[in-house]
């Protein structure tokens, strides 16, 4: 009688292959497979007593072994952004350490019902990061529940109608409060936040934040829409903001990128940073290090949420459900001299 505990995972590990080639023994998809390696599954198989039936297929048992990531955004380039850039290398090399692949799609909110991961056959579950309103992320997250597979949401909250979900994101709303806490502690009452036009979850959360410690100060919060993150925009729109506005106490970058646009622009123009305006930024990667003053930002844990999040799909689908439903990562400000 077949052992129901054995896995594809349990038959990799005994032929010394991955995963992806046991799943294509056991569907038979042989062609480009030698015939060495194909005897030697087939010898795992018999020694394990392995017998696929419809009790693991019931528990989505990998028969691919590849999961896919799926990136709404309107930007072509959209792996040039660090957040999204950071948690796919932690979802990716759990996902790799341990016999699957990745499949990663950049796609914009319009073409996301011709989307070929929604197809069940590609892939034995999914992970998602979204922009777009609430509306439109709930529209989009109703077509991932139709497709049967067990779900990873990236810096969003899943929606109440998703029954096989996992939503791993990181306290935005803290972020905007802690950032908030400091410049108002150090004198700013008027604070200006830069966010891109296009919307996401997370940068509604900092928004949020922030603004909740503003009201509670007395102190004015402006939000300033810089058409895309990238350095032009931002600086455009900051420019038209000061010219009706004049300067503001601080200058709040929504992310590290719109944060670092803020301080070239002020230096541009001989403003002292932190002297005339102060800046921060957020998510605290890397190449903040590259500008100075260094840039007040928040620590953000991105490639950990990448990589709990893989591993907490790939245990879903050894043991048929997730253990919890959410996962919140803390975040910690990261202080500078630019504030």
């Amino acid at each position: 009688m077949a052992d129901e505990r054995v896995t594809l995972r349990d038959i990799a590990r005994r032929a010394g292959v991955s995963m992806t080639t046991v799943s294509n023994v056991v569907n038979g998809r042989l062609e480009l497979m030698s015939e060495a390696t194909r005897e030697r599954v087939a010898a795992a198989i018999r020694e394990l007593n392995y017998r696929p039936n419809a009790g693991a297929r019931n528990l989505r048992l990998s028969q691919r072994g590849a999961i896919g990531l799926i990136v709404v955004d309107e930007q072509p380039r959209f792996l040039a952004d660090l957040m999204t850039s950071n948690i796919l290398a932690g979802i990716s090399n759990y996902l790799s350490g341990h016999g699957y692949g990745l499949l990663v799609t950049g796609i914009r909110k319009a073409a996301v019902a011709d989307l070929h991961l929604l197809r069940r056959d590609q892939t034995d579950g999914l992970c998602i990061m979204a922009s777009g309103t609430q509306q439109e992320r709930r529209a989009l997250y109703r077509q991932l529940e139709d497709t049967g597979q067990p779900i990873v949401i990236f810096q969003d909250q899943a929606p109440d109608f998703m029954t096989d979900t996992l939503s791993v994101r990181q306290d935005d709303h803290k972020a905007g409060e802690l950032l908030a806490e400091r410049l108002i502690a150090r004198g700013a009452r008027r604070l200006a936040l830069l966010v891109p036009a296009q919307s996401w979850a997370a940068m509604a959360a900092r928004q949020a934040g922030v603004m909740a410690v503003a009201e509670r100060h007395g102190a004015r919060l402006d939000t300033v829409t810089c058409g895309s993150e990238e350095i032009a925009d931002t600086q455009i729109a900051i420019a038209r903001y000061v010219e009706r506005n004049g300067l503001p106490d601080a200058l709040l970058g929504g992310n590290d990128q719109m944060g670092c646009a803020a301080l070239t622009w002020a230096q541009d123009r001989n403003f002292a940073v932190p002297g005339d305006v102060r800046v921060t930024g957020c998510n605290g990667f890397a190449f903040i290090d590259y500008v100075r003053p260094r840039l007040t930002s928040i620590a953000s844990p991105a490639y950990e949420m990448g990589k709990q999040g893989a591993a907490l799909l790939l245990a879903r689908l050894s043991e048929g459900r997730f253990k919890q439903s959410e996962m919140l990562f803390d975040v910690t400000l990261l202080p500078g001299e630019s504030d």
